[in-house]
């Protein structure tokens, strides 16, 4: 039986219950019960609520990792923290709850830190792509940044394939004269997304193109775009273990993808990047990725889990950039 959670309270608790039978009604009834089951497995393992994500930045404050000759607390009062984030709110708050951390753990506050020899340090709640921390570190880069940087971008989730990035931000700084002397991107999750090892990825990756009329109308687009479908081999849930097995997750991605395709139909307005399975700006049937915070449902998620409805209310309301 479910039982509300401490934190979460009674009211809450029966409001995203209501809302999750109603989401859910957009899928065929056959499917309706084993989905459900699948995302209520799943998402345990993948919603980062506020309590854990606070988790995350105590453990953060409290660490030597990042400096492991260094006292915690004098290393975090010499971190130069980056507010350079030019869409949405993410970093903002992320700010503002670390700065309630450190005055907790060390006795001191995010404006009382800052030197010309610290680390200079960029957070955010999660790393998909990697396309947002690239823009925001490079026009940092072209604008601001000092000539020596030693820079570490700091996320709970990080999906791999966001590796690309990395020549980009180091030609950035040479191109704009400046000296990256340590480059670290750190994580709580290192989830797996890369096309090369897609047979064992962490994210939503069909194995095969359903009949289906929706999505074999959007297999078409992609193949007349020179771009067809890149499958994986099933037989492996994944590496990080948040889908119960191959079945469950082959559950999720022929659903959600029949649905995506569907919704893209029914709402001719939105942007090609807007993939079945999420945001991607390759030509593919989607990100994929299965990861909520307490802030806000990623475009790089299924459309089913965010996208708008007329007739079903969305499970995760989405805030835009």
């Amino acid at each position: 039986m479910l039982k509300p959670s401490p934190t979460i309270g009674k009211v809450r608790f029966l409001n995203a219950i209501q809302t999750s039978l109603m989401s859910v009604q957009q899928f065929p009834e056959s499917a309706q019960e084993p989905l459900l089951e699948a995302l209520a497995y799943v998402l345990n393992k993948t919603y980062l609520s506020r309590d854990r994500f606070r988790k995350f930045l105590a453990g953060l404050a409290s660490t030597n990792k990042l400096a492991p000759s260094t006292d915690p607390g004098e290393y975090w009062r010499r971190v130069n923290f980056l507010d350079i984030q030019q869409g949405g709110n993410s970093q903002i708050e992320i700010l503002e709850m670390f700065d309630e951390v450190l005055q907790e753990t060390h006795g001191f506050s995010i404006d009382q830190t800052g030197s010309s020899d610290g680390d200079f340090i960029y957070l955010d709640d999660c790393i998909g792509t990697g396309s947002r921390v690239r823009n925001d570190v490079c026009n940092w880069f072209a604008e601001d940044a000092p000539e020596i940087v030693n820079l570490h971008i700091i996320t709970p989730i990080l999906h791999k394939g966001s590796y690309w990035i990395d020549n980009m931000i180091r030609e950035a700084a040479i191109s704009n004269g400046k000296k990256i002397t340590s480059y670290r991107k750190w994580r709580l999750f290192h989830m797996e997304n890369r096309l090369a090892y897609r047979h064992q990825s962490d994210v939503l990756w069909p194995t095969s193109v359903p009949d289906h009329a929706a999505i074999q109308e959007y297999v078409s687009f992609l193949k007349g775009s020179g771009h067809p479908p890149v499958l994986r081999t099933p037989g492996n849930p994944g590496v990080s273990k948040i889908f119960e097995d191959d079945a469950q997750k082959i559950l999720l991605e022929e659903t959600f993808l029949a649905r995506g395709c569907e919704i893209r139909e029914e709402q001719g307005n939105l942007p090609d990047v807007l993939r079945p399975l999420g945001f991607s700006i390759l030509d593919t049937l989607g990100f994929g990725s299965m990861f909520v915070t307490y802030r806000n449902c990623p475009n790089n998620c299924p459309l089913a889990l965010w996208v708008d409805q007329d007739d079903y209310p969305s499970l995760f309301p989405r805030r835009t950039n």
